[in-house]
């Protein structure tokens, strides 16, 4: 049976092309830790449960937001998103 390689789901990002879908990417996580902010302004401290959700999904959304810039920068500088 022929070995067949599939190229790996990073190494298809690869290439200024494919910037703009990244960049909409981290424009939508940004969005998103917005929206967690202004629900956070809206629930009082005594509701703590409620509070520490957002918070989490705050920092699941910053977080990417911070992937989806590091992805970005290396499609614009043509370095590989393979860890080195």
């Amino acid at each position: 049976m022929a070995n067949h390689r599939r190229p790996s789901a990073a190494g298809m990002l690869d290439g200024p092309k494919n910037a703009h879908s990244v960049l909409s990417v981290a424009h939508d996580f940004a969005a998103l830790a917005a929206v967690f902010d202004r629900q956070l302004e809206r629930v009082s401290a005594g509701d703590e449960e409620t509070r520490s959700h957002i918070l989490k999904a705050k920092a699941a959304a910053e977080r990417g937001l911070q992937l989806s810039n590091e992805l970005l920068t290396r499609i614009q500088s043509g370095g590989s998103t393979k860890n080195s």
